[in-house]
């Protein structure tokens, strides 16, 4: 398990979805949703049970 904040943000988001894309390891994103985190950037793991 890898635990990523800020996952939401520009620089954390690409680094979910890459680290996904090639692992298979749970991830956790803590993010506090500030004015640079976005959810729709992760919109595409949305179901994913990682």
């Amino acid at each position: 398990m890898i635990l990523i904040t800020g996952g939401a943000g520009f620089i954390g988001a690409n680094f979910v979805l890459d680290w996904l894309a090639q692992s298979d390891e749970t991830v956790v994103n803590l993010d506090k949703l500030t004015y640079a985190g976005n959810l729709e950037t992760l919109a595409s793991l949305q179901g994913d049970a990682r």
